[in-house]
């Protein structure tokens, strides 16, 4: 069953997917470091789609990442994509897919980071697992605590600028993650090939879970 994200759009056929590989915008000469190029690129796929909003991304390997330092750390260059993106203006609010609680928040500053990040924890049939919203604004965290009751559809949060939100075009990204460890208000959203295996165990897809 479909579960939207973003307030103000209810219905499976406001979302359509896009793809960002390195390898598809490649072969279109788009270079996702320049940001009028990739909006320019969005903004075309959006129109031919007919969509309200964009998403795609998960263990998508992009080139989006290349030139970010974050990235890039001893010679182990990250670029295998582990959530889902949304691509929608900065303000939308989003909502909660499934009742759960407050696990963790921070502002991940920096450039090519999450900028400010809320994780929620969710329990079903026994089973915990968590979910994770990159690229908010800054205003998202002002009046939320670890703990934090969150029902399911209700908004919590909303998208940052370029600003705030780690120097993006502004999307949310959304993440599933079986076992959290010591993270807090943070957990890798980009891979190495040579760990993919490991974070493909610990995470979920985000498509059957939303319904896309």
């Amino acid at each position: 069953m479909f579960q939207p994200i973003l307030h103000r759009f209810q219905s499976q056929d406001d979302y359509k997917s896009v793809d960002l590989s390195k390898s598809n915008l490649d072969s279109k000469n788009v270079d996702p470091q320049n940001q009028y190029e990739l909006t320019a690129y969005l903004d075309k796929i959006k129109s031919y789609k007919q969509a309200k909003v964009l998403y795609g991304g998960y263990l998508e390997k992009r080139g989006l990442y290349d030139k970010k330092s974050l990235f890039n750390a001893a010679d182990k260059q990250r670029n295998i994509h582990l959530g889902i993106d949304f691509w929608a203006d900065a303000g939308e609010e989003i909502i909660c897919p499934l009742k759960g609680s407050v696990h963790s928040f921070a502002d991940n500053t920096g450039f090519g980071n999450y900028g400010p990040c809320i994780i929620l924890k969710h329990q079903t049939n026994y089973v915990s697992f968590y979910s994770l919203y990159g690229h908010l604004s800054r205003e998202s965290l002002l009046n939320i605590k670890v703990g934090q009751s969150i029902n399911q559809n209700q908004v919590f949060c909303n998208l940052g600028d370029t600003n705030e939100n780690g120097g993006y075009i502004p999307h949310l990204h959304f993440q599933l993650i079986k076992n959290i460890g010591e993270y807090f208000g943070d957990y890798p959203g980009v891979c190495h090939k040579e760990d993919l295996n490991f974070y493909k165990k610990n995470i979920i897809s985000p498509i059957p879970f939303l319904g896309l």
